[in-house]
């Protein structure tokens, strides 16, 4: 991905996600007050999925001493830290490409107490059980004594998911809509975002949210040797967003090697930040 279609991404998702991004905030401030409590001496800061930091400057204090940002676009870490740079000059950055998704090593960081955060709610997007093999596959690469806040987005009343993800400005359908221009890139196919439209609910059953690209006409494309027919109304899953209770999550991180220390709600209980040992 370029630095532009991450940044045009990104700012999608967060206009998407704003009432989120507030309770998120409202959790952080509270944690902030508290982290030197919960840990004694020098930090290293290591952050999944860092994109924009805007996050992680809520919770650095004068104990930090490395931060790591891991991201899968390399370019866009570079340029968001660059404010943080000017901010806390005496705080060592080490910007680093990954896809956590896989096992990965982080820069030897000496003499500090490694705190990491995967501080968005990209849990959810895992599904057939993917979720208990990345924390797994987290334990791994995060060694025994070190720590993990993880954010959670929890269950609440269908009316209030479906508009979040139906909202009237459209932000989260061209954030979706975008992967047809993405497709039409990578295998040289020439669909038209016209075409399709966005459907996304709650589904209540599963306790996960579904986006769909839907079909407006029929058409027929062509990726690699195979030929692809999509009649009209027929529907592409490009989205699952799972959200849980802070009970089914707890026995979910339970599976994983990991122990729950702590969790943190704002005060709607929209949304949870677990840390985990």
């Amino acid at each position: 991905m370029t630095y532009r279609e991450v940044n045009i991404l990104r700012k999608s998702q967060n206009k998407k996600n704003i009432i989120l991004q507030e309770k998120k905030k409202e959790i952080l401030k509270k944690i902030s007050k508290e982290i030197p409590k919960l840990f004694n001496g020098k930090l290293s800061y290591v952050e999944l999925g860092s994109g924009a930091i805007d996050k992680i400057k809520l919770l650095i204090n004068k104990d930090v001493k490395y931060y790591v940002p891991l991201d899968i676009s390399l370019d866009y870490v570079r340029k968001s830290v660059k404010k943080l740079k000017k901010q806390y000059p005496k705080i060592k950055i080490k910007p680093k490409k990954i896809d956590y998704s896989k096992q990965f090593k982080i820069p030897n960081l000496k003499e500090t107490t490694k705190v990491y955060f995967f501080l968005g709610s990209s849990i959810g997007n895992f599904y057939n059980k993917e979720e208990i093999k990345f924390l797994k596959k987290l334990r791994k690469s995060i060694s025994k004594n070190n720590y993990l806040f993880i954010g959670v987005d929890l269950i609440k009343n269908k009316t209030t998911l479906d508009k979040a993800y139906n909202d009237k400005k459209g932000y989260t359908a061209k954030f979706s809509l975008n992967l047809i221009n993405i497709i039409n890139r990578t295998q040289k196919t020439n669909l038209n975002i016209k075409d399709f439209y966005y459907h996304g609910f709650y589904n209540t059953k599963l306790k996960c949210i579904q986006g769909y690209l839907v079909s407006k006409v029929n058409q027929n494309f062509k990726i690699g040797n195979k030929r692809f027919f999509l009649k009209k109304s027929e529907r592409i899953l490009v989205e699952i967003s799972n959200k849980f209770t802070i009970q089914s999550f707890t026995r979910l991180v339970s599976n994983t090697g990991w122990t729950t220390e702590r969790v943190w709600l704002d005060n709607q209980k929209y949304y949870s930040l677990f840390l985990l040992k």
